[in-house]
This record gives C-alpha cells, structure tokens and sequence, in this order.
C-alpha cells in the first residue's frame, strides 16, 4: 500500500516538474525605439547612446529587451516586433561648458587642462505595446564634471602649433548618456512589474 501511494504522488508530481515557471510575464519583452529623424546634432549622439545602452541595463534587470530598429511612427503603423512595451527617447538634450582652465608647458610642449561640465538630459517614455498608449514619462538628468586636457601643443621658437581634443567632449556625454540609460532601465522596471 506504501509502495502504490510513493508511487502515485511520484507520478502527480512528474508533471508539476515540467511546468516551466519562466513563462514571460507582462513587460518582460520591451522594444527600444529609435529616435525620430528629425533630430539631429547632439540631440543624436546623446539618443543614440541611451539606446545603445538600454536594452543592456534592461537585460540586467531580467527583461527581454531588444533594439526594435523602428521608430514610433514605424510602431504605430504595424511595423515592428511585438512586445510588452516599448521605449522611445525623445528631446534628448546636451550641453557643456568649461568652468576653469589653465595653460601647462615646458619648453616645446605645451597644454590646456579644463574643468569641463556635461550635462545630459533625455526624456524617456513607456508605452504599452497592445495600445501604444502612453504608460510612463520621465524627465532624466545627469551632469558630469572632470578635469581633461582641452588642447595640446608644440612647437619650437619659430613655428608653433596646437590641435584641440573634442574626442574627450563625447567621452563625457556618452558617460552621462550612460548613467541617464540606467536611470532609465531602473524606472522602467518599476513600471513593467507587475
């Protein structure tokens, strides 16, 4: 009689075994939008870094999140991959200004070391993927200051030459891009639970 009811609870309970308990829940995959064309400059390096890093920071999160390679007008019209909810960053703004500054040289070489702030600001929007309607907005922010070379130079007595280095101006957006991208990633999944 033992042996029957061992028996019989192992053969209720193989099934409960094959129940797969990762079944996707609501907002478990999001689509990241493009940013619409029409902007451009700035706007477009600081969108395109907050995209690049946003399904990443969402993966770490446990979502399934991709880049949907659409923009919203593309979504709207049927033409995109389906999902839960998708991301769009709009009005990304950019701006930076060097609050001090000193020129270093020695003899031949010379360079200008400034304090450089970066600001970093995007809106980021939640849609429902079913209806497209608007679940979520934030206005995000993120301002970086560092100390970097702003030029170099060198030269001799008579012929003197300097190159500036912008290289390290994108260095910084993209770090606050970065963070802004995480700060996103953090109140998506606060949203997307449910």
């Amino acid at each position: 009689m033992k042996r029957r009811l061992l028996l019989g609870l192992l053969l209720a309970a193989t099934p409960l075994f094959a129940i797969n308990t990762t079944v996707l829940r609501r907002g478990d995959r999001i689509g990241v939008l493009r940013m619409s064309e029409r902007f451009d400059g700035s706007e477009q390096t600081v969108a395109n870094a907050i995209e690049n890093v946003l399904p990443r920071a969402l993966h770490e999160r446990g979502f399934d999140a991709f880049d949907a390679q659409r923009t919203f007008d593309d979504v709207r019209n049927g033409d995109a991959p389906p999902a839960a909810f998708y991301v769009e960053v709009v009005g990304a703004h950019a701006r930076e200004r060097e609050a001090a500054g000193i020129g270093v040289g020695a003899e031949n070489v010379g360079t200008t070391l400034g304090v450089v702030v970066s600001h970093v600001a995007a809106e980021v929007r939640l849609y429902d993927g079913k209806t497209l309607e608007l679940v979520d907005r934030w206005d995000l922010a993120k301002k970086n200051t560092t100390v970097a070379p702003m030029s170099l130079g060198i030269g001799g007595r008579y012929v003197w030459g300097a190159i500036a280095l912008p290289i390290l101006h994108f260095g910084q957006y993209r770090s606050a891009a970065r963070d802004v991208a995480q700060q996103a990633a953090a109140r998506i999944a606060e949203a997307a639970r449910p």
